[in-house]
């Protein structure tokens, strides 16, 4: 073999690892947006060793819900802390529009729906 095949074989080698690696990176930027809700955003704020403080908001931008977990903090890495956090935001953001509607009571804070989520 010539030394412009060897070449050739090691163009050919990066091409397909630099093709599965690109792939490989899409596929995980797909996942974490699956884990984004459809509507409205949740912010967790964290004391160290005292408490966390998760806030929940509509698309706009108005505080709909906050729940305190005392001494807790969460791993917002974990996907199941967001997939409760999500689904928090979604019980809270049904509850803000049934609460717009004429006679509609409105939503206390710290009913525990987080905690519940979590434990």
């Amino acid at each position: 073999m010539n030394k412009y095949t060897h070449f050739r074989l090691a163009l050919l080698a990066v091409i397909l690892f630099l093709s599965v690696t690109v792939t490989s990176f899409g596929q995980g930027r797909q996942n974490r947006l699956t884990n984004s809700p459809r509507e409205g955003f949740w912010v967790v704020e964290s004391q160290p060793k005292q408490k966390s403080v998760a806030l929940f908001y509509n698309d706009d931008n108005q505080l709909i819900y906050k729940e305190v977990l005392l001494k807790k903090r969460l791993n917002l890495k974990q996907a199941k802390t967001r997939e409760s956090l999500n689904a928090v935001l979604e019980q809270a953001l049904r509850q803000w529009a049934s609460a717009q509607q004429p006679g509609g009571s409105p939503i206390r804070n710290d009913q525990h729906w987080l905690a519940a989520e979590l434990y």
